[in-house]
């Protein structure tokens, strides 16, 4: 006999099982992600308890615990949150031999978040740094402004952020504010590397951040390379890894083109692809890279050590619109040796395969690069 629990978590998802193998209790917590101000406070989380015969019960008194606690406090009877610091905490409530999660974001009343805290770029190359601002007083006018440039091989447009690149070298700071309503100023730093590769056999670098319910901020190599596709031509791979500084996640991005990159200053849309697409293959080749339907990308965040996980994303974009978001490529420079260095920039947004039917899932990726371009013949004959 089979029952079937349909219930509201976090993957939306329902779940049947034997009833002669009862699934452990669970209990759900909801919303599973809320935000609020430093010095406010939230409600308690509303909850589902089901116990192993998937029917809805009492789970009895719930203890409450939240960290780090220098971002939000909680009561551990009542379970009312209080924000303390700029952060995410996590939420836990125990009881019924269940355990459930929940995540809350905390900003100050006025905030500035680094949408790309480091930014690399090839000499001549152009970017205006990605800012947000948040806000406890909305209808407040906020000014962002930058600090000029303390290095002659980066400007800094003091008013913009426009950043260019005049001179590779090692990192230079910037420094970005935002005052509101001509009281508060917040500042926050980042870097901007200005790399200059002599060919095609110096390592590349990329730089990018993660945001949603997984928040990444990582660097590490990168390459580019020219694939011959299964029907004989050309496609392009963009391919980085990042290793946390504690060596506990092993993060990866990879973005698709069915066309070869042959010069700069060309942007591609980044397309939608499901799991079942993406993970498609024929004689020992995943068709979606060898002989991909459309540009596509995607990003996988492993767990280093125990206990190990790891997260799966794939580009997607909205019910009315299937691009997800793009890549440019920047500049195209012939390297003396054969081959090119290329520099680009990527924005696009992927849904995670763990919450593929929840909101929660969206990550937005930025990112930018100074890589080799590569041939790899053969790669694709399977």
């Amino acid at each position: 006999m089979r029952r079937c629990l349909f219930a509201v978590t976090i993957a939306a998802a329902a779940a049947c099982f034997d009833v002669s193998s009862p699934l452990p209790p669970a209990l759900i917590l909801s919303p599973v992600l809320d935000s609020l101000f430093v010095g406010d406070t939230l409600a308690p989380r509303a909850f589902a308890y089901y116990n192993t015969d998937g029917q809805r019960a009492n789970p009895g008194p719930l203890t409450w615990t939240i960290g780090p606690n220098s971002v939000a406090t909680i009561n551990p009877t009542t379970g009312v949150i209080h924000g303390v610091g700029k952060g995410v905490a996590t939420v836990t409530a125990t009881g019924g031999q269940a355990t459930g999660i929940a995540l809350v974001a905390v900003s100050r009343p006025l905030d500035l978040t680094l949408l790309l805290d480091t930014i690399v770029l090839m000499q001549q190359d152009t970017f205006t740094i990605p800012v947000a601002v948040q806000k406890k007083d909305v209808a407040a006018t906020d000014t962002v402004w930058f600090d000029p440039s303390s290095s002659s091989g980066v400007t800094i447009n003091t008013s913009t952020g426009l950043v260019t690149a005049v001179t590779s070298g090692g990192a230079v700071r910037y420094v970005a504010h935002v005052t509101s309503g001509g009281a508060d100023t917040v500042s926050d730093t980042g870097a901007v590397v200005v790399l200059g590769l002599a060919d095609t056999t110096a390592a590349g670098y990329s730089f990018q951040t993660v945001f949603g319910t997984a928040i990444r901020h990582e660097g590490g190599p990168a390459v580019a390379v020219s694939v011959p596709r299964l029907n004989g031509k050309l496609g392009f791979l963009l391919l980085t890894r990042a290793l946390s500084p504690d060596n506990s996640l092993l993060d990866s991005t990879i973005v698709i083109l069915p066309d070869s990159v042959i010069g700069g200053n060309v942007t591609f849309d980044v397309d939608s692809i499901g799991p079942a697409e993406a993970s498609s293959s024929r004689a020992g080749r995943l068709d979606p890279v060898c002989n991909p339907p459309r540009p596509w990308a995607f990003w996988r965040s492993a767990h280093n050590v125990a206990p190990l996980y790891f997260i799966v994303a794939y580009s997607h974009g909205t019910p009315a619109d299937s691009v997800a978001g793009s890549i440019t490529i920047t500049q195209f420079a012939q390297a003396a040796a054969g081959g090119a260095i290329i520099s680009g920039r990527y924005r696009f947004i992927t849904q995670r395969t763990d919450l593929y039917t929840d909101p929660l899932g969206v990550e937005t990726m930025r990112g930018t690069f100074v890589v080799p371009l590569l041939t790899r013949q053969g790669f694709c004959q399977g």
